[in-house]
């Protein structure tokens, strides 16, 4: 399978990674969750689309009175969005496992994984951090790449 047909991912898919689930003062919980391992061309693809549509939406915000503040701020705005966009080099897709204060299912919102990456709990509110093993989600031999 292509990168551009299993979304911008390795032709590996979803990797399963086992974690643990973390809130102070309360055990570590064991938690599995599947990480999609992002191509560099559908991260730059995606910064560069981002940016043309906001270097387009620039000068039309620029019709709008006070002109100035509104044409920087779309730049800027497209600016960001795009350098989170070639960061996320891994996405988070689901994490199977149990909060540790309350036992309930974690659920969380598809995103760019962190490390550690922070998940809130709906039964207790309280936020867990996933903590998991770096090298699981290394390229491959010579792989350093950390998320960040």
């Amino acid at each position: 399978m292509s990168a551009k047909a299993s979304g911008g991912a390795d032709a590996d898919g979803p990797v399963s990674v086992r974690a643990e689930a973390i809130v102070f003062g309360f055990p570590a919980a064991p938690v599995e969750m599947s990480v999609l391992r992002r191509a560099s061309s559908w991260r730059v693809g995606g910064a560069v689309r981002t940016l043309v549509v906001f270097v387009v939406a620039a000068p039309l915000a620029a019709l709008v009175p006070p002109h100035a503040p509104w044409a920087i701020g779309a730049l800027g705005l497209g600016a960001i969005l795009a350098s989170r966009r070639l960061k996320e080099r891994f996405t988070l897709v689901s994490v199977r496992g149990a909060c540790p204060k309350c036992a309930e299912p974690l659920v969380v919102k598809a995103g760019r994984l962190r490390s550690p990456h922070p998940v809130s709990c709906d039964a207790c509110h309280h936020q867990a951090a996933l903590r998991f093993p770096k090298a699981a989600l290394g390229g491959g031999a010579g792989s350093t790449h950390v998320p960040r």
